[in-house]
Order: structure tokens, then C-alpha cells, then sequence
């Protein structure tokens, strides 16, 4: 009996210091990040050649990014170059990348990401379809979850921007790989986009098969998981313009989302937004970052899009970090305060 008895008392004592140190883990506080795209780059030729079709994010860039103040680090990957063949192993090459960025991410006391920047696709087929299977899907995730899930300092998101499936389909999908997470012990925060590209201004549209709707019902055993819409300043939310609808027009766009996220105790992370540099687009970086610097009771952090050697002039690139020629960087780290 008394053997029993302080057998259970270890146990209780385990899980009250595992969820003490879960709660001290990295991500726990306001989360300002940076997109890495380089690993998504031609999504036309998978898995590609390493210096030519894509690149990998500098450990060195981590560090720079981390000492102006951010703090999580969103690595954009795509499926066929994690797992070359459908239900086949992880690719080694790939997997060691990845342990080296966690780890210069750890160093700088910062999360990284694992963005899965396939649209809601596997080499062109929807996941869902006879071609790519939901329990593929939730393989995939289960296998990342074993392999990291000791490592507190990395996220999972489940996938970039889907917009081939209905809501209620992409939060089916979802859910198992959430579930398939869990099964394998893994606590890590977890990201999950809606489908239509996962927009914030457009999180409540549509009759019956909204994301409002759908991700209503969206559960995680762990409690552990932020919804991650994105949202652009141009006139469709595209982001494929460098003209903004206003200096207010961010704040504007969230605040339908925010006002949903409040009503069910829900929290999410701006996975992605970006800026040109003009005055306009300027102050509507400005705002939405103050917006959710208001709102940091739903709003956990946002990600900014994009730094990359590769992107060049491209309008919303940060890098190199040199606010004189990045005036983004400048907001950016403007917006980056203690947390409330």
C-alpha cells in the first residue's frame, strides 16, 4: 500500500514538473517572427537540387534576426522534399537541416517553425483525394512529432495556405493530424490554417462552410494549438501588389477574426503579412502591429513575409537585416514590445 501510494505521488510530481516546464518552454510568450521561404522555392521540380531550385535559411540569420529582438522563426518546407515518396521515410538530409535551425533557435532562446508550404497538395494532388489520403497526411505529422517531440523549441505547422478543400473537409483533415501529434507524446505548439487560403478578412465568409464555422469545432488534446491566418494590405488580399488599401487597412481586416477568436476563448498567430516600403504601406504595417499589440489577449504573435538573400527586390523582403535599405525592419522592431 504505502509503496503504492508514493508511486502515484512520483507520478502526480512527474506531471506537475513536466507541465511547469511546458510552460516556461519557448512560445509561450508574444511570438515575433520572420518567414523563411527558401526551402519552398520550385515547387515544379521535387524534390530539386540544394543551391539551385532551393536553399536553406542560414543558421547566421537566425542569430542576426534574434539579437533585433525576434523570436520565432517560420521555416517554409515543402512536403515532397521532407518526405520524397508518399507514406516513405523522412529525408535525412532534410531532417538534419532542420535539427541544425532548432538548434541555433534554441541558442537564441527563439521557436522555430516547420511550415508545411504545400497549399493543401502533395505533388499536385489535394490532400483528401484518392491520389494523397488524410491518414497521409496525419503520417506525415506523426512522424515530425516523433522525431521532434522533445524539443521545446519547435512548432508544427500543419499546412501553408490550403484552398482546394471546404472547410469542414480541411478541419476533418486537420483534426487527424492533430490527434496523430498527440499519439505520439509530442506537446508542442501547433498552427492551423483554414482553408481558402486561410485569410483573416475572409475567416467568416461563406454561407454554411466558413472557417468561423468549421474550426468552431476544432479540438487538441493538449490544449496547445493557435489558428494561423494570413492577411495583405492590397485590394484583394492577395499579396501580390505592393499597394495598400489604406493606412488602417490591416487593423481593419482582423478585427472581424479578432472579434470571433474572443467570443470562443480562441487564439491565433499572423502567419503571414507583408509591407512595401511606401509611407501608405509603411503605417499599415504600423497599425496592424499595434492593433495586435492591443488585442493580445487572442493575438499571440505575428510572422512577419518575408527574409530571404534570394527574394532580392522583391517588395516585401527584409533582408538583408539593414533597416537603411529594409525601412520595413524598422516598424517591425517598433512593434516588438514587452509582452502586457
Amino acid at each position: 500500500m504505502f509503496s503504492s501510494a508514493r508511486r502515484i505521488l512520483a507520478i502526480i510530481l512527474f506531471e506537475a514538473f513536466a507541465l511547469a516546464a511546458q510552460a516556461d518552454s519557448p512560445g509561450e510568450g508574444f511570438l515575433f517572427g520572420i518567414n523563411f521561404p527558401q526551402a519552398s522555392f520550385a515547387p515544379e521540380r521535387t524534390p530539386g537540387q540544394e543551391g539551385r531550385d532551393f536553399f536553406w535559411p542560414a543558421g547566421e540569420d537566425i542569430d542576426a534576426y534574434a539579437a533585433m529582438g525576434f523570436n520565432a522563426f517560420r521555416v517554409a518546407i515543402l512536403w515532397e522534399r521532407l518526405q520524397p515518396d508518399l507514406l516513405g521515410p523522412l529525408d535525412g538530409e532534410a531532417i538534419n537541416r532542420l535539427d541544425a535551425l532548432a538548434g541555433r533557435a534554441a541558442a537564441a532562446k527563439a521557436i522555430l517553425i516547420i511550415d508545411i508550404h504545400n497549399y493543401g497538395k502533395f505533388n499536385g494532388a489535394p490532400v483528401g483525394s484518392a491520389q494523397v489520403s488524410v491518414e497521409a497526411f496525419a503520417k506525415l505529422w506523426s512522424m515530425l512529432a516523433t522525431h521532434f517531440r522533445d524539443n521545446a523549441n519547435v512548432a508544427f505547422g500543419l499546412m501553408n495556405e490550403p484552398y482546394l478543400q471546404g472547410a469542414s473537409e480541411w478541419r476533418n483533415i486537420a483534426q487527424q493530424a492533430i490527434r496523430a501529434i498527440r499519439a505520439t507524446g509530442a506537446r508542442q505548439m501547433i498552427l492551423v490554417s483554414g482553408t481558402h487560403y486561410s485569410g483573416a478578412h475572409s475567416w467568416l465568409n461563406g454561407d454554411k462552410d466558413s472557417n468561423g464555422d468549421a474550426m468552431a469545432g476544432l479540438v487538441d488534446p493538449a490544449d496547445n494549438f493557435l489558428f494561423e491566418p494570413h492577411q495583405y494590405f492590397d485590394a484583394d488580399s492577395s499579396g501580390t501588389t505592393p499597394s495598400c488599401e489604406g493606412p488602417n487597412i490591416g487593423a481593419t481586416r482582423l478585427d472581424a477574426m479578432t472579434k470571433w477568436l474572443r467570443g470562443r476563448g480562441a487564439k491565433a498567430l499572423l502567419g503571414e503579412f507583408g509591407a512595401a516600403a511606401s509611407p501608405t504601406c509603411l503605417s499599415a504595417l504600423k497599425t496592424t502591429l499595434e492593433y495586435m499589440e492591443r488585442n493580445q489577449d487572442v493575438w499571440r504573435g505575428w510572422a512577419y513575409w518575408a527574409a530571404a538573400p534570394q527574394f532580392g527586390d522583391y517588395m516585401f523582403n527584409i533582408y538583408p537585416p539593414e533597416p537603411r535599405s529594409r525601412p520595413q525592419l524598422d516598424v517591425l522592431r517598433s512593434g516588438i514590445v514587452p509582452p502586457r
